[in-house]
């Protein structure tokens, strides 16, 4: 059998996290190889298991579509860490560990006696990932957040969607995904150095900063400018004129046009060339005093065909086109099925009533790079494993879970 050499090989991570961020950081480092251990709390486990979400049936099971979304490549211990017996084990456990992961409310860690020092004080070289709402500093450092409250905090929504829809959501929860890759990179970046150094580090990530960074230019245009950004709707960011959506023959066409030369050859797939000649267009800056013209014009001339078929016609002239396309249209797409980003596990092993796919990495390896080995399991089902592994003996353990402790 040949060795695995994904990246992480050989790394042991805690995954003391809960609901979509934390645990997608986990995971993150669970394709490229590393032995995650993911620990609930004896039972039921964390909640996010029995959400009733697009098919409630998966969370009457205990493997919500949410829970199922980032919990592969991982083992299962139970454990009450508001039990002493359960902080020892932890700790315990941790001595051994390269990287432990978590999501608690600030604070809470540190109550239960299993926070960065109390780590570190028996592993000195771990890397220790806190996750937080608004971070470890600040006024609101002991604040809880979800999602759509960091979206709202942040500013995100005031500037979603149009002058008059705004504000708006973003529709899926990207700033727990973004979170939980910052957090995946933050730990990335912490092995390598501490392969350097020897030395280990405390992460103090947060939602709000993640989200300042997703929104890094247009922060920068603020701070740099003082103008309050504002919501552009479908408009590009760059506020180019002809970087939009226009409607077509049949959809929504997606147009991205920053270059001179993808204006001109825009022009000449449109066949408007002759635009060229007219002065409010001869140049970015007449093109900007005259939007509402120079839009006008482009929609005529894409009235004459569908979305899909300028954007083949463009992107053959090397303009960014894209139809607006719905999330089934995109999964369904050859260009999406090309990238393999997604992992089908089957009801053999899944004991769920039918095949299971979930998302990978949003990057290919040329070699040993991000793949899921084994699916989502059970609340507890790896413990005996997990703690014969940490010195426990089968007696011990059944001692163990008559008292509650696992």
């Amino acid at each position: 059998m040949v060795a695995d050499q994904r990246p992480f090989t050989g790394i042991k991570v805690l995954d003391l996290t809960r609901v979509l961020a934390g645990p997608f950081c986990a995971y993150q480092l669970g394709l490229l190889g590393a032995d995650v251990i993911k620990i609930e709390r004896p039972g039921r486990g964390e909640s996010v298991r029995w959400r009733a979400e697009a098919d409630p049936s998966f969370g009457r099971q205990g493997m919500s579509l949410g829970f199922m979304t980032q919990s592969a490549n991982k083992r299962f211990l139970a454990l009450d860490l508001d039990k002493p017996e359960g902080r020892e084990i932890f700790l315990k456990l941790a001595a051994g560990a390269d990287v432990v992961v978590q999501n608690l409310r600030t604070g809470s860690a540190v109550k239960r006696g299993i926070g960065y020092e109390d780590v570190k004080a028996v592993n000195p070289n771990v890397i220790f990932c806190s996750i937080t709402a608004y971070g470890n500093t600040g006024p609101k450092q002991d604040h809880p957040a979800y999602d759509s409250v960091i979206q709202a905090w942040s500013g995100l929504m005031s500037i979603t969607g149009t002058e008059e829809s705004a504000p708006l959501k973003v529709g899926p929860p990207v700033i727990d995904y973004a979170t939980g890759i910052a957090a995946a990179y933050a730990v990335s970046a912490a092995l390598y150095q501490r392969s350097r150094t020897g030395v280990g580090q405390h992460i103090d990530l947060s939602m709000l900063d993640t989200t300042m960074m997703l929104m890094a230019s247009v922060v920068t245009a603020y701070l740099n400018t003082g103008v309050a950004p504002k919501p552009g709707g479908n408009d590009a960011s760059s506020r180019a004129p002809a970087s939009t959506t226009f409607n077509t023959a049949e959809g929504l066409l997606a147009l991205a046009i920053n270059e001179e030369h993808q204006y001109q050859h825009l022009l000449q797939g449109l066949g408007l060339e002759a635009l060229n000649g007219d002065p409010r267009f001869a140049d970015p800056a007449a093109r900007r005093g005259h939007v509402k013209e120079l839009r006008a014009a482009l929609q005529q001339a894409l009235m004459m065909r569908t979305a899909l078929e300028w954007e083949t016609l463009l992107c053959e002239l090397c303009v960014p086109a894209g139809r607006v396309r719905t999330i089934p249209d995109c999964l369904a797409d050859e260009q999406t099925a090309s990238r393999g980003l997604f992992h089908t596990f089957p009801m053999q092993q899944t004991g769920l009533t039918r095949d299971f796919k979930v998302p990978l990495a949003p990057f290919r390896f040329e070699h040993d790079g991000p793949q899921a080995d084994t699916p989502p399991r059970p609340v507890g089902a790896d413990t005996e494993a997990v703690l014969g592994e940490a010195g426990y003996s089968a007696e011990a353990i059944s001692i163990l879970r008559e008292r509650g402790v696992i």
